[in-house]
């Protein structure tokens, strides 16, 4: 099977499915059938990867900002009261 267009995997990572048949389909001149048949074998092909632990830090600099301040401030707390 071909690859799919980088914009129809964009949507799909995403989780915009609907919108990536029909842009396949647009892309093909095909029917909405023969698209979502070559999105479903993309995707059984490409299971998606959901991020977990460190690899989210590293998806947003903002969410990597805010657990360093969490633990910062979890640090500075235990330091008051155990005083």
């Amino acid at each position: 099977m071909n690859e799919l267009p980088p914009a129809v995997r964009q949507l799909l990572h995403a989780e915009q499915r609907q919108a990536a048949i029909d842009l396949l389909s647009e892309y093909l001149a095909t029917d909405q059938k023969e698209a979502e048949r070559r999105i479903d074998q993309y995707l059984e092909d490409n299971p998606p990867v959901h991020l977990r632990g460190a690899a989210i830090l590293r998806a947003s600099r903002l969410n990597a900002l805010i657990w360093l301040t969490l633990i910062a401030l979890t640090a500075l707390l235990v330091l008051i009261f155990s005083l």
